[in-house]
């Protein structure tokens, strides 16, 4: 076999394995995400949130004119400074209002402050935290609760207003 038909049966060869490892990851990103939202349910009820140690809406409703929203972040102080990342135990709730006045669950948001991080940047379900600079941390949201037009990882959802 001649160099170039043996470089064209490893590219096919790669490009064929290709959508099973995506696959793969997509169900392996299923099956985490599914883990997240058994382990977040409980939260729907802001008083279970509350009580579970999520005691304090950190943010007020946060929105950016012409971007959307992201809701309210209540926080859980016990994990909230430290350099850990656990998928099940995100350090915000987000919560969106509703258009009776209430909150609705809505994402959870995982941070890790710039002056505590000892390793690498924090990846969780095949994403990589990004910075923050005006909090000087590396987040990462995910929008499990409440359907993001601009993805599950976006920061900003379309769909959540304060107003």
């Amino acid at each position: 076999m001649n160099p170039h038909a043996a470089a064209l049966c490893a590219v096919s060869a790669l490009l064929l394995a290709s959508p099973q490892a995506l696959a793969g990851d997509q169900a392996r990103l299923n099956s985490e995400i599914t883990e997240l939202r058994l382990a977040t349910a409980p939260f729907h009820s802001l008083p279970n949130a509350i009580d579970a140690g999520w005691s304090e809406d950190l943010t007020g409703c946060l929105a950016l004119a012409g971007v959307g929203g992201m809701g309210h972040h209540y926080v859980n102080w016990d994990i909230f400074f430290d350099d850990e990342v656990d998928p099940l135990r995100p350090e915000l709730l987000v919560y969106v209002p509703t258009p009776n006045g209430g909150l609705r669950l809505g994402a959870v948001e995982y941070l890790v402050f710039d002056n505590v991080l000892t390793g690498p940047v924090p990846e969780l379900f095949g994403q990589t935290f990004h910075y923050n600079p005006n909090v000087q941390a590396w987040v990462l949201h995910v929008w499990l609760w409440r359907g993001n037009s601009d993805g599950l990882f976006a920061d900003w959802n379309p769909h959540v207003s304060c107003d």
